[in-house]
């Protein structure tokens, strides 16, 4: 499900956000499909994923 929703958002150009509490195992699933930390707070890690770069055409 994951993926394909990471497939939909790069052939939009679109970038995802999201929140994962402070400590969950989530955030490494995250973080392995290109997820990064942009801030947190007491209680929650917030996530950005830019899309990824489209292939060249040849």
């Amino acid at each position: 499900m994951l993926g394909g929703l990471l497939e939909r958002c790069d052939r939009e150009d679109a970038q995802i956000r999201l929140n994962v509490l402070r400590g969950s195992p989530a955030r490494r699933l995250y973080e392995r499909h290109g997820f990064t930390v942009e801030a947190e707070d007491e209680v929650d890690v917030f996530m950005v994923r830019e899309p990824a770069p489209a292939a060249p055409v040849h």
